[in-house]
């Protein structure tokens, strides 16, 4: 049960790991960008730690510099 509870943040902690405001990620949430779940007949949303990660992107641009590529070499 330990495993599981790791897995599962809630609102403040997954700021805290993700260092935002505990409001980004609510609205985050509004917006459908995050998954979380609220439990049943609380008021405590939990958010899996495997959704929180999708928010983060790459900080390279290595894909970029192909899909430009490809563009230019598509126009000859």
């Amino acid at each position: 049960m330990e495993a599981e509870n790791r897995d599962l943040l809630t609102v403040e902690q997954a700021a805290s790991y993700l260092q935002l405001s505990q409001s980004s990620i609510r609205s985050y949430i509004r917006q459908g960008r995050l998954k979380a779940f609220r439990v049943a007949g609380k008021r405590k949303v939990l958010i899996p730690r495997e959704e929180l990660l999708k928010l983060l992107e790459p900080a390279r641009g290595d894909d970029d510099d192909s899909t430009n590529g490809s563009k230019f070499s598509g126009n000859k």
